[in-house]
């Protein structure tokens, strides 16, 4: 049987059961010799730096509560109150009270407040200012006088007072020069909203009339027909004439052609035939009686009477003494 060898170191004593090795006999047991320290001293850092961060929440929130809430107020509302009514409340909220720019409202009367800057409910610095926009009631353009201006010129004129060019009509007018403006639609003076258009009248000048001549027609035609057209009717002479009848227009000045009112057309106009009073001739012989009436213009005839005796003397005539007949006419001699 082959010999075990002890494998165990010399002096090493045997390990127990258990695994713990015993004591070698007579030893004591060796104690660890304590290692020196020195005692640990408690770190300031910590807390100071937690109370710095507390002092430094603490006045971020104190800064913001000034800043954000404290030194403001709140815009008290003025709105529809007067200047002075306005400025006593804002007065009375530790505000002051400027004016603003007025402005326009159809709402609100002139003279009232129609918004304010800030705006009623807003934040505004504790002693701060408010500017207050008053009303100036609606806001209306009257139509400016434009009579006598050319279309460009009142274009401009309702340009410059807020209102709009409609259109332009043409007129005839015996006033006012063509190309003017004779009135508006609506009239000068209307007042009107903001961008409201208005129409011109526009003068085209005076209205031409255009004449007709009135030769061989009668007189109180044409007078009627020309003085309704405003022309004016002018009987310049008259005179006798074998061939146009009495009231008849001879000759017409101008005869054609466009004049305008006011303007006068002339006429001559026919008497008719010359009337001469037809002589006594009764009892003259009838040659003294033929010149007599040849030298009145008369064309001379004869004839023997009833009683005729072959004398050579005038017993009557036809027209007889004293008639009234054109000259040319023809007076025939009763011979006796």
């Amino acid at each position: 049987m082959p010999v075990r060898r002890d494998d165990r170191a010399p002096g090493r004593p045997a390990a127990r059961p258990g695994g713990r090795a015993a004591r070698p006999a007579g030893r004591a047991p060796s104690r660890v010799s304590p290692v020196p320290t020195t005692a640990r001293r408690r770190s300031v850092k910590g807390p100071l730096l937690l109370v710095l961060a507390l002092l430094l929440v603490v006045g971020v929130g104190v800064g913001a509560w000034w800043f954000g809430w404290a030194r403001y107020t709140t815009t008290p509302g003025v709105l529809g109150l007067d200047e002075a009514a306005a400025t006593a409340r804002l007065d009375k909220a530790g505000l002051d009270a400027e004016a603003g720019d007025p402005a326009y409202s159809e709402n609100v009367a002139p003279g009232l407040v129609i918004t304010t800057d800030p705006k009623p409910g807003a934040k505004v610095l504790d002693g701060g200012t408010v500017s207050l926009v008053l009303s100036l009631g609606p806001e209306r353009y009257d139509v400016p006088q434009l009579a006598g201006k050319t279309e460009d010129e009142a274009q401009d004129a309702l340009a410059a007072t807020n209102l709009a060019f409609g259109s332009s009509k043409g007129r005839w007018s015996e006033t006012v020069p063509e190309g003017q403006v004779i009135r508006t639609s609506p009239q000068a003076g209307t007042t009107l909203k903001p961008g409201a258009t208005v129409d011109l009248v526009l003068s085209r000048g005076r209205k031409p009339i255009e004449v007709r001549d009135w030769t061989g027609k009668d007189l109180d035609d044409a007078r009627a027909a020309l003085e309704k057209r405003k022309l004016v009717v002018e009987v310049t002479s008259e005179e006798f004439s074998d061939t146009v009848p009495e009231g008849v227009v001879i000759s017409q000045d101008p005869t054609t052609g466009t004049l305008y009112r006011g303007d006068t057309v002339s006429f001559v106009v026919s008497k008719g035939p010359e009337l001469v009073e037809v002589p006594r001739v009764r009892a003259m012989g009838v040659e003294a009686a033929t010149d007599l009436l040849e030298g009145l213009g008369f064309q001379v005839t004869t004839e023997e009477s009833d009683n005729y005796l072959g004398l050579g003397f005038v017993f009557s005539s036809d027209p007889g003494q004293g008639e009234q007949v054109p000259k040319g006419s023809t007076i025939t001699l009763f011979l006796i």
